[in-house]
């Protein structure tokens, strides 16, 4: 091979090469593998640049691969503060995800890098690691300085006990879904340090991460995927099915994700599950499947449930059961509900037994009965299923519009109830010291075995107070927020953020 041949390999494309040009072609010729007459060259990169994203936690390195047939995939890995206790946020991208994306041109070997979850205001260390077909990985390490963000609370949230030290708390990332910034949902550290801002606004309550991005929803009927370099786009509108307004929450269903909205003749009993392109999977409408069941049982379901403007069930979040198959469902007014996924077939309730519902025997029939030393959830929010046991926080704070409205506590707890036998039994509760009331919203979520996420949403209606607990009962963290309402955080989820694969 020539010395003008390597040239050109190389892209030199000037008639006598410079000093510089000289330098980077002998530095190659030393590289370079002889065998024969051929040469194998090692790949190499250059940097053109690193330009900023939509917000400071997003930037973008542009650099170019001398080797662009045999690229297999680019990752990126960000370096924690001194000091941090967090994981390193991280991802990696197949060549195939960033040709789809627009993010590789495999002629010219030029990549666009986006790498997310940076810390603003801060001169961040990143790692690149790009990855050839032959084995050969290349690592590189940049310096990228991000502008200042203004997140309100969020930014600056008030720090009652820093992440503990040497702790074994199995997560690092959450995710916050509120409203009080047009940035939402947002992403914080288990140090309270802000990594990810959307653009949702007002639809950053009812989000979920899935499929390594933020979807929510955009009213009056639309679902927008959001990825985390600042690329959205609409994947359905369900007005078609009578949705007006998305509310509450969005949970992780069987198949998809489980949609909470309104529809002009009902108001939060309707559930629509969609898979990660927006199809819709199956819908739920709580009026029809419980007035079918007191009817079935006798009873007049006038009596119980209401159509629009009325908030007979306030439907607040949604859970699967795996072992059974089944749907189940929180409506704050009333109970728990658990229905066959499929025929939706009611197969127990739990909630308070000096409730409306109670007064039905149609309904009445399905009550689960309680275990020693167990209490029934009034209010609940956030339910979901960890090693088959229903978590919930239980809210304490009794109907709004189902008269008799039950039971009203001076307190709130996150419970854990083990289901079986007809009977659900209690098997953990978190009791903060000082007690602490948080009348609506709030979230429970465990992460791993006695790992536990707790939002109090309205804490003692003063602050919004975030805290986690590792699995030997230490509060790892706790940070208060402003409390709007429950625009701060109506929701926070831990999620995994530390080796995205973007396939």
């Amino acid at each position: 091979m020539t010395f003008r041949a390597i040239r050109r390999l190389l892209g030199l494309r000037a008639a006598s090469p410079g000093l510089s040009e000289a330098i980077i072609v002998v530095t190659a010729i030393f590289s370079l593998v002889c065998g024969g007459d051929s040469l194998a060259v090692q790949p190499a990169i250059t940097v053109d640049g690193i330009t900023p994203g939509f917000t400071p936690f997003v930037s973008f390195i542009s650099f170019k691969v001398t080797d662009p047939a045999n690229l297999s995939s680019v990752g990126f890995s960000i370096t924690p503060k001194r000091g941090s206790q967090t994981r390193a946020l991280g991802a990696t991208y197949t060549r195939d995800y960033l040709q789809n994306a627009g993010y590789f041109q495999p002629r010219n070997g030029r990549v666009t890098l986006p790498v997310f979850g940076l810390y603003q205001n801060f001169r961040n260390s990143v790692t690149v690691l790009t990855t050839f077909s032959d084995g050969t990985n290349l690592k590189n390490k940049y310096k990228i300085t991000t502008a200042a963000y203004d997140g309100g609370t969020y930014t600056s949230p008030t720090i009652l006990q820093p992440r503990l030290q040497n702790t074994t708390l199995s997560f690092d990332f959450i995710l916050l879904k509120g409203t009080t910034q047009a940035n939402t949902p947002v992403i914080v550290d288990s140090d309270a340090e802000v990594q990810w801002g959307g653009s949702a606004g007002g639809g950053g309550q009812h989000s979920i991460f899935f499929d390594n991005a933020i979807y929510y929803g955009q009213d009056p009927a639309s679902l927008v995927r959001q990825e985390f370099d600042g690329r959205s786009q609409i994947l359905g509108d369900y007005s078609s099915l009578g949705a007006t307004h998305f509310h509450h929450n969005f949970d992780y269903g069987r198949d998809g994700i489980i949609m909470a909205v309104d529809t002009n003749a009902w108001v939060e009993s309707v559930n629509i599950e969609v898979d990660g392109a927006g199809n819709v999977l199956k819908v739920w409408n709580m009026a029809d499947i419980l007035s079918a069941a007191m009817i079935a049982g006798g009873d007049n379901p006038a009596q119980f449930v209401f159509p629009a403007p009325s908030d007979w069930f306030h439907n607040n979040a949604c859970a699967y059961r795996l072992s059974d198959d089944s749907f189940v469902v929180s409506g704050r007014e009333d109970f728990v509900i658990a229905l066959d996924y499929d025929t939706s077939a009611i197969k127990w309730i739990l909630g308070d037994s000096t409730k409306h519902w109670y007064q039905f025997n149609s309904l009445k029939v399905f009550a689960l009965a309680l275990g020693p030393d167990t209490l029934a959830p009034i209010g609940e929010h956030a339910i979901s299923f960890f090693q088959d046991e229903l978590l919930l926080f239980d809210n304490g704070t009794a109907s709004l519009t189902q008269q008799p409205p039950g039971d009203n506590r001076t307190y709130s707890a996150p419970r854990r109830y083990s289901i079986a036998n007809n009977t659900a039994t209690e098997v953990w509760h978190y009791l903060a010291n000082p007690s602490i009331k948080s009348s609506f919203c709030s979230s429970v979520y465990e992460d791993m075995p006695n790992n536990y996420l707790i939002d109090y949403t309205q804490a003692n209606n003063l602050a919004t107070d975030l805290r986690a607990l590792d699995a030997t009962g230490n509060v790892v963290f706790e940070y208060q927020y402003v409390q709007d309402g429950c625009g701060s955080a109506w929701n926070a989820v831990p999620i995994h953020l530390e080796n995205l694969q973007f396939q």
